[in-house]
């Protein structure tokens, strides 16, 4: 999605070695956050910029602090881990004097489906590799899925079907 929306750069930050790969065939510049920091590497290969947006996706304290952190000058932080946790950042040096941004996003707004939509039908955006498996709409597969959430497994995206 982000080279879709004409991104030049995407980074991938992950713990795991297969979606690392996953993300590298899908055009993105894979970090693996348990041998290297996030932060400093995408500093270097940002040439010390930095970001323009960090999309955080698993709710820790820690990760939500390594994409702020990641951010340039101006930059923008979409939180979408679902979490009950928060994250400390000093309002003056880290949020004020970058003039830096931090919102919560719950997956889609409604007036992007249809954007999305005409991406997958013309192919800029290709799902394919990204859906690790389907479960039926029902309470205990769903509940079963949540609960894999957790564990932070090698799923990438589970889709529902009726």
């Amino acid at each position: 999605m982000a080279r879709a929306s004409g991104a030049q750069q995407v980074f991938a930050v992950d713990i795991k070695t297969a979606k690392l790969d996953l993300a590298r065939q899908l055009g993105a510049i894979p970090i693996h956050g348990a041998q290297l920091d996030p932060v400093s590497e995408i500093r270097r290969m940002s040439g010390g910029r930095g970001v323009d947006v960090a999309v955080e996706l698993i709710g820790l304290p820690h990760t939500m602090g390594q994409a702020f952190k990641s951010l340039a000058i101006q930059g923008r932080l979409a939180i979408a881990g679902i979490t009950e946790h928060g994250f400390q950042i000093a309002p003056y040096w880290d949020l004020i004097n970058k003039e830096a941004e931090i919102i919560g996003v719950s997956d889609h707004l409604a007036q992007e489906i249809p954007e999305l939509i005409e991406w997958a039908r013309r192919g800029t955006l290709d799902l394919s590799q990204v859906i690790s498996r389907t479960v039926p709409l029902e309470a205990d597969a769903i509940n079963q899925t949540l609960d894999n959430l957790e564990s932070f497994g090698k799923e990438v995206r589970v889709v529902i079907t009726p």
